[in-house]
């Protein structure tokens, strides 16, 4: 049975693992550090989100170990299906957020983030077994999650269209961390998917595009480092402290002009 890192892993892209990981590794360590910051918070999201880059790390040190067992690339497909149940947690939790408030304030207890995460562990392990004895399963399973992903983003979109009380960048920065799962599962993770089914089946498959699509799945877990930003409260901040700055700094430029323009006319 291949696996999305394993039916790739040939010497001559040992260099490309080694690089991916130096820099995937302390960034996923650090993600995972600043997040936990925020489960304080009692937000779901963050829990997700940590356990959306714990599988990264999983995948990216077992890959590095295929060479040593071939246990590891069962492990590999274990930690992507871990991954792929997460990212649709944070897809429906933000979903509900928007959608169903009252309801997500009152069923935000420790005993449910302890049960999904437990939940999100064992269902790929099942899912997994499952596909050791169907192999074809293995390129099927991921668009299931992915259409759940699609409905929870059109039907945010849909609360966010009749609501009244956030202003339109409030209901953008809401969105953002479910659009930026979209982003990402389509254009890193699905176009990988399915070029390795195209490239077990179709002969005449074009193998430099599937060297390009699995690029695009190297560099995912470092996308999934940037969910940390969408989490924060202070979002909408962080967004406008460039824009403040520049326009402080365009603020003081025509005051230093002004001034000297008065001095010079002074002096005159």
């Amino acid at each position: 049975m291949e696996t999305p890192r394993s039916s790739f892993n040939t010497t001559s892209n040992s260099d490309l693992y080694n690089t991916t990981a130096d820099i995937e590794i302390p960034m996923i360590c650090l993600a995972i550090y600043a997040v936990y910051s925020l489960i304080k918070s009692k937000q779901a999201a963050p829990v997700f989100v940590i356990n959306l880059l714990i599988s990264d790390l999983i995948q990216i040190v077992c890959t590095l170990l295929l060479n040593v067992s071939l246990l590891f690339s069962y492990i590999i497909i274990w930690a992507g299906s871990i991954g792929l149940h997460f990212m649709t947690c944070i897809a429906v939790e933000r979903y509900v957020l928007i959608a169903h408030p009252v309801w997500h304030r009152y069923h935000r207890s420790v005993k449910y983030f302890v049960c999904t995460s437990l939940t999100g562990w064992l269902i790929p392990f099942i899912v997994c077994l499952v596909c050791f004895f169907i192999n074809e399963l293995v390129y099927i399973m991921p668009f299931i999650p992915y259409l759940v992903i699609i409905v929870c983003f059109v039907g945010t979109c849909r609360s966010l269209s009749h609501s009244i009380s956030l202003t339109p960048v409030k209901q953008q920065l809401a969105l953002a961390p479910l659009f930026f799962v979209v982003i990402s599962y389509t254009f890193l993770i699905l176009p990988f998917q399915i070029c390795s089914f195209l490239l077990l089946h179709e002969h005449e498959f074009p193998f430099s595009l599937f060297i390009f699509t699995f690029i695009l799945y190297l560099l995912n877990p470092l996308v999934d480092c940037l969910l940390y930003v969408f989490m924060r409260s202070d979002i909408e901040k962080i967004i406008r402290m460039p824009y403040c700055c520049s326009r402080l700094k365009r603020v003081q430029t025509e005051t230093g002009q002004t001034t000297s323009t008065d001095v010079q006319r002074d002096h005159v």
